[in-house]
């Protein structure tokens, strides 16, 4: 299982970072190997279901991502939850928070990889060292699009 966190200082407020990225109509722009959704229901919201396929080494896996938190906090910050099954059984928690008139974001992973023959071939060390990359990647992206 890989577990770790990953945070970026993004210069734009609270409210804009967290209402681009909470938006799965948004997530393939910016999510590192996520592929445009197959089925989404909901607007992002708890509950909210997306059907999807995301890439690692040019292999497709598909995995459904379900909403499992998604709210606003009294210090003026924000928490999104996912529960990510199928191919890659991932729990993703997103902390937005206020800091110097922009955002603090942290993403904490807990995943398993998929059993597979790919990640048989693939020691665990190296797959866990891709999904830390991948995650870091993403929150570039998130950085760029919300500071444009």
């Amino acid at each position: 299982m890989a577990t770790f966190e990953k945070t970026i200082f993004i210069n734009a407020p609270v409210e804009k970072v967290y209402e681009y990225t909470i938006n799965p109509e948004n997530w393939s722009h910016f999510y590192n190997g996520l592929s445009e959704p197959e089925s989404i229901s909901g607007k992002g919201e708890v509950g909210t279901i997306v059907k999807s396929s995301y890439a690692m080494m040019g292999i497709h896996f598909p995995i459904t991502i379900e909403v499992t938190e998604c709210k606003r906090t009294d210090d003026g910050g924000a928490i999104w939850s996912g529960d990510i099954t199928g191919s890659f059984p991932t729990k993703q928690t997103s902390r937005y928070v206020a800091k110097d008139g922009g955002t603090e974001l942290t993403f904490d992973i807990d995943s398993v990889p998929p059993e597979t023959l790919f990640t048989k071939i693939l020691d665990k060390l190296v797959t866990d060292k891709m999904e830390e990359n991948s995650t870091q990647h993403t929150l570039e992206n998130i950085k760029a699009i919300c500071e444009s």
